[in-house]
C-alpha cells in the first residue's frame, strides 16, 4: 500500500532564477507558499499524490523555469495499477 505522502513526486526551486512573479501559486496555491517577498518560500519539497498534477501545472506558469518536478515513473505506475 502506498502512503498517502509519497516519496514518488518532488519539486525542486532554483532560487537564483526565481524572477517573484508568483504564477506558480496563482495557478497552484496549494503547493507552492512565497516569502514576504514573492519568491519562492522552498528548495525541495515533497508533494502528495493528489497535488502532483498541481505541482506539474504551478511548475508549468513559472515564466523563469525555476521549478522542476522531479517525478518517480515506476511509483507512479504502481499506483495507477492499484486504482484499476
Amino acid at each position: 500500500m502506498l502512503s498517502t505522502w509519497g516519496d514518488d513526486v518532488r519539486i525542486k526551486v532554483h532560487p537564483s532564477l526565481c524572477v517573484g512573479s508568483g504564477a506558480c501559486r496563482q495557478f497552484a496555491s496549494t503547493v507552492y507558499q512565497l516569502d514576504d517577498e514573492g519568491y519562492l518560500d522552498l528548495h525541495l519539497l515533497q508533494v502528495p499524490p493528489e497535488l502532483e498534477h498541481d505541482a506539474a501545472y504551478g511548475a508549468s506558469a513559472c515564466p523563469a523555469r525555476a521549478i522542476t518536478v522531479i517525478a518517480d515513473a515506476p511509483a507512479r505506475e504502481r499506483r495507477a495499477e492499484g486504482q484499476q
